[in-house]
């Protein structure tokens, strides 16, 4: 036999209010002090009370259901898995769901059945975002949105990535590498990180006066697309470091820069500004940026729950909680501690 609900009349009994002030010291609505919403939230949780959600989406119109999108693209790698991990705990947080927008934007008629929706890594021209833009859904993007979707987002919160790189560039400048080459992704994958790490990389070099080498690379690169991009950017006899940007790209460099008789070490540097935990940021060979997904997925998925309830927060926002593990370090520590 189902146990019965407790309902907000017995809890107005107990603590002897107003039905309708328990409900507002539930709910957060109305005008409840502090201490009488304690006084509810214990007697509540005495008789064992668990929220009627259906109730409440009806009464306020909404679905308890955030939505996430990923470009289909980069839906394999660690990053965005753990990332998703992290938006659906934080969505937990806020009583509510997350829904993957997994579909095409052009497979069958689209209705989002959702509060608001995080679009990660928006990329120019995807067509998905263009529905999601036209559907009126408030939208968090984590990174930048295109400048023609600008107007449809309510905020973006983005990491550090033009100063990560500069970090590492200027670490490896620290160890006495002098002309590091770069790998990133190429126009298929051409996020606002994308192209910080890049700009990053060539403002670099003309600061040290230093010859960039620089090659782009398919996000879902085979291993004869990563070989050819990592053999053309190390080309230059006197190139002495290698910086791949896109996750994986370093781990999967190793073996390519060992037939090209460029030995990782203290005669060749590497690093990666997106580390996959397996293959980079375990491997001491490697200077590894982690960018905390799990984390950042969470707490973008706070950011999207306060615009959906109308708080006010800024356009632009930092997501602070990375780290950079140096090469022969074994823990890693925030970039900002540099």
């Amino acid at each position: 036999m189902a146990a019965r609900r407790v309902t907000i009349v017995e809890i107005a009994q107990r603590v002897g209010l107003s039905k309708t002030t328990v409900s507002d010291a539930l709910h957060g609505g109305g005008r409840v002090s502090p201490a009488t919403a304690a006084k509810v939230a214990a007697a509540a949780r005495e008789l064992g009370y668990v929220t009627n959600r259906a109730a409440r989406q009806l009464r306020g119109r909404s679905v308890g259901a955030f939505g996430i999108y990923i470009p289909p693209i980069a839906r394999n790698f660690n990053f965005y898995m753990e990332f998703a991990f992290g938006a659906a705990h934080g969505s937990a947080e806020h009583d509510a769901d997350l829904t993957l927008f997994a579909r095409d934007a052009d497979v069958g008629p689209r209705h989002f059945q959702v509060d608001g929706v995080l679009a990660v890594d928006p990329l120019p021209g995807d067509p998905m975002l263009q529905r999601l833009a036209d559907a009126g859904i408030p939208m968090v993007t984590a990174g930048r949105p295109p400048e023609a979707l600008a107007d449809a987002v309510a905020a973006v919160i983005e990491a550090p990535h033009s100063d990560l790189a500069r970090l590492v560039l200027d670490h490896l400048h620290q160890c006495g590498y002098r002309r590091p080459a770069f790998v990133g992704s190429d126009r298929q994958f051409y996020s606002s990180w994308a192209d910080d790490v890049r700009q990053s990389y060539l403002d670099w070099c003309a600061t040290y006066l230093t010859e960039p080498s620089a090659c782009d690379c398919p996000l879902d690169a085979t291993a004869e697309e990563l070989g050819a991009a990592v053999r053309s950017a190390v080309a230059p006899t006197d190139v002495d470091a290698l910086v791949c940007a896109p996750q994986g790209f370093a781990g999967r460099a190793i073996g390519i820069l060992e037939s090209v008789d460029r030995h990782v070490g203290p005669g060749f540097g590497l690093a990666s500004l997106s580390s996959d935990p397996t293959t980079e940021l375990s491997n001491q060979r490697i200077t590894a940026v982690d960018l905390a997904p799990w984390t950042f997925g969470r707490e973008a998925v706070n950011l999207l729950a306060a615009v959906i309830a109308g708080e006010p927060r800024p356009y632009l926002n930092r997501f602070e909680k990375v780290a950079i593990r140096k090469a022969g370090e074994s823990t890693g520590r925030p970039w900002a501690s540099e």
